[in-house]
């Protein structure tokens, strides 16, 4: 049940945040910025762990390092995510992210020992068909920056979620969401100063109410996903977080007027949704 209500709250803030992030990553406000911005989103409310002595101090030399990474690769995620959402539509970004899906349960057998049923197997392998729809061979447009850094983002979100499911079991929630969180927003932050951003400019283009619902449901779906982890397996977790794609796709065609290759989009997303309704599945009958 628990596991049930973090994914929920997870898909609905994932959804909006994507689209609230392209928007604001197509504006004026530099992207180190917006990601440092976001990061910081996310490390605020563990602050209250600290406050309530949640948080462990006394750490193995291992779990040091698994928090330290876990925090470098929580800025590079942000990087890369806002980078790629400037030069992608939300919908395609969406769907090539979800192979993240095969990827995380390959992942999670190899270094967790989560072995995943036959067809969850299935449903990652239809669900990594579902990208060639989007014909990105044409053209050679695989190899265009674009393309490239959101495949690297979807590659690095894998690497992420596995090394956040071993943190998880070593150290605990609130001593992983405090520390890790905060080493990310250190290295963020100190990006910001060695690009030379001027703080008081950008500043200037955080105005409105979409900015701060941004950073809210940014902060939202990671910590419901996280928490999500806690009560769920790597690979069901992230199959049921690639459901949120269907609903991307949807509102980046009608919302954002993001209409270009709207068939193959469409194709992609009913393929996709195959592949998750196979885990789905999987899930309630244990097979």
């Amino acid at each position: 049940m628990m596991w049930l209500i973090f994914i929920t709250v997870h898909v609905i803030s994932l959804v909006t945040y994507t689209l609230l992030l392209r928007k604001s990553a197509l504006g004026s406000i530099n992207n180190t910025f917006l990601s440092a911005l976001m990061t910081t989103g996310i490390f605020l409310p563990t602050l209250w762990f600290l406050v309530n002595g949640s948080v462990s101090f006394d750490l193995t030399a291992m779990q040091w390092t698994g928090l330290v990474a876990g925090g470098f690769m929580l800025a590079v995620l942000m990087l890369s995510n806002t980078w790629a959402m400037s030069r992608l539509d939300a919908s395609e970004f969406s769907i090539i992210y979800n192979v993240r899906l095969l990827a995380t349960t390959m992942l999670g057998w190899l270094f967790l020992g989560e072995l995943p049923a036959m067809l969850q197997i299935v449903g990652g392998v239809i669900i990594f068909l579902s990208i060639l729809v989007l014909n990105l061979h044409r053209d050679q447009r695989w190899r265009s920056t674009p393309i490239l850094i959101g495949l690297f983002a979807m590659l690095w979100f894998s690497f992420h979620a596995t090394l956040e499911k071993f943190n998880l079991l070593q150290v605990g929630i609130e001593t992983y969401l405090f520390w890790f969180t905060l080493i990310g927003v250190m290295l963020m932050w100190l990006l910001v100063v060695l690009q030379k951003v001027n703080i008081r400019t950008e500043l200037r283009h955080v105005k409105g109410k979409s900015i701060y619902a941004l950073l809210v449901t940014r902060a939202l779906s990671a910590f419901a996903y996280v928490y999500a982890l806690q009560y769920g397996t790597l690979a069901v977790t992230n199959y049921v977080s690639g459901m949120a794609v269907v609903i991307i796709v949807i509102a980046g065609v009608f919302v954002l007027g993001e209409r270009d290759n709207m068939r193959a989009k469409f194709l992609a997303t009913a393929i996709a949704v195959v592949g998750l309704t196979l885990i789905l599945v999987s899930k309630l009958l244990h097979i």
